[in-house]
């Protein structure tokens, strides 16, 4: 059988079924990447501590890129949002959602973060 790799994009993976899914997700959290695209939406699993991926540095990173582009970052997201926002002269809405204790606020406090930015 061929060396497992992670995929940051669902989508990609060869085989998806639950088990592909789970151990795709369980790999990038123990390398302590905790986002994962599925197309244009971002999975989030909370890693309990402050990671340092919440600096200038990955904000400026995240400026104006495309979605996919660059490793998956809520930053990314934001960012996105933000333009198309300009490029459409349109309101955007980001949806968070998840159970207690999941991130939903500190996932908030990231978006803002960029935004303001």
């Amino acid at each position: 059988q061929p060396p497992h790799r992670d995929y940051d994009d669902l989508c990609g993976l060869p085989d998806l079924n639950e088990k592909t899914l789970l151990e795709n997700l369980r790999t990038r959290f123990k390398q302590e990447k905790i986002y994962t695209y599925v197309g244009s939406i971002l999975i989030v699993i909370n890693p309990f501590k402050f990671l340092p991926i919440y600096n200038p540095k990955y904000v400026k990173m995240y400026d104006n890129h495309q979605l996919g582009k660059l490793e998956p970052h809520i930053y990314a997201v934001a960012d996105v949002a933000y333009h198309a926002m300009l490029q459409r002269r349109r309101n955007q809405c980001i949806v968070i959602s998840g159970e207690s204790g999941s991130g939903k606020t500190q996932s908030t406090n990231f978006l803002i973060h960029h935004l303001t930015a």
